[in-house]
């Protein structure tokens, strides 16, 4: 099954990136079209990867954006090492 969070995620950082909403002088309006995505526009809120202008208006941090992919990337090899090194133990056992 595939990360349907960060896939959410990612198509709504994707909607302002290619609408150049990446400033707060670009910011858009963003109306959330499934439940999913509605879900993953709040995550990215509260992350303040999305910021308002103040006026229902959003744009994309993207330093925020990055640092965010960047931090899931190495929970995932984390947890990924930590598997095989179980895994490993087990074996050898």
């Amino acid at each position: 099954m595939p990360p349907v969070r960060p896939l959410a995620e990612r198509r709504v950082a994707t909607h302002f990136l290619d609408a150049g909403a990446v400033s707060m002088a670009d910011a858009i309006p963003f109306a959330p079209g499934t439940p999913s995505r509605q879900r993953a526009f709040e995550r990215l809120k509260g992350a303040d990867v999305l910021r308002t202008d103040g006026q229902g208006r959003w744009w994309l941090d993207e330093e925020r954006w990055s640092s965010r992919r960047f931090d899931r990337r190495t929970r995932v090899v984390m947890a990924m090492l930590a598997v095989a090194a179980a895994g490993a133990f087990a074996a050898l056992r």
